[in-house]
C-alpha cells in the first residue's frame, strides 16, 4: 500500500502551471516539524520539506485557497520520477501526489504570511466519498457533506453540534454493521 499523510505548514504559496494538453497542476512545499533526543539528551526539532503536486480541479483549489503559512494536511501516495537533464545526466524527483487536501479544524495561522481563511475548508480529488468534503469534487466552505454542524439547542445551553451525515445514508443499528 502506497499512502501518505502530511500535516504541516506551507513553505511558499502554491505554483499552479498548465500542462500542454492544458490539465492543471499545482506544486507546493509543505515544511513538518519533528522533534528527537540527541545522544546527550538534548531536545532539538527538525523540519522536513515535503514537496507535494496535486492535478487537475485539485490543483486549481490549491492555487486558490492556499497561501504560504497556512497549516494543511495533505493525504496522497509517494511517488518518484525521472527526466534527462540538459547537461545529459538523470535526475530524480521525489514527491507526494496529492488526492486530498484540507485545512484542519480549529487551527489558527499564526504565520502574518496567512490571510485569515473561513479553517475547516477541504478539497480532494478522487475518493473518500462523492461530492462532500472528504473528497470527490471540492468542499463546501467547511461543512461536512452539505449543511455542516447544526446546533439546534436553545442559546445558553451548552449542547454539542449536531451533525447533518446525511451522505452516509440511513441510521441503522450497530449490529446491522457487517465485519
Amino acid at each position: 500500500m502506497n499512502s501518505v499523510q502530511v500535516m504541516g505548514n506551507l513553505a511558499r504559496d502554491p505554483v499552479v502551471r498548465a500542462t500542454k494538453t492544458g490539465r492543471s497542476v499545482a506544486s507546493f512545499t509543505v515544511a513538518v516539524n519533528r522533534n528527537y533526543v540527541t545522544p546527550q539528551g538534548e531536545q532539538r526539532e527538525l523540519t522536513d520539506w515535503i514537496n507535494v503536486v496535486a492535478w487537475g480541479s485539485l490543483a486549481e483549489a490549491v492555487g486558490n485557497q492556499l497561501r504560504k503559512g497556512m497549516r494543511v494536511f495533505v493525504e496522497g501516495r509517494y511517488s518518484t520520477r525521472s527526466y534527462d537533464a540538459q547537461d545529459g545526466t538523470r535526475k530524480y524527483v521525489t514527491e507526494v501526489v496529492a488526492n486530498f487536501v484540507a485545512i484542519p479544524l480549529g487551527t489558527n495561522s499564526s504565520s502574518s504570511y496567512a490571510p485569515q481563511q473561513p479553517q475547516g475548508n477541504s478539497f480532494g480529488g478522487n475518493g473518500f466519498g462523492g461530492n462532500n468534503n472528504f473528497g470527490g469534487n471540492g468542499g463546501n466552505n467547511g461543512s461536512f457533506g452539505g449543511n455542516g454542524f447544526n446546533n439546534n439547542a436553545p442559546s445558553g445551553q451548552n449542547s454539542q453540534p449536531g451533525g447533518n451525515f446525511g451522505q452516509f445514508g440511513p441510521k441503522g443499528k450497530d449490529e446491522d454493521i457487517p465485519f
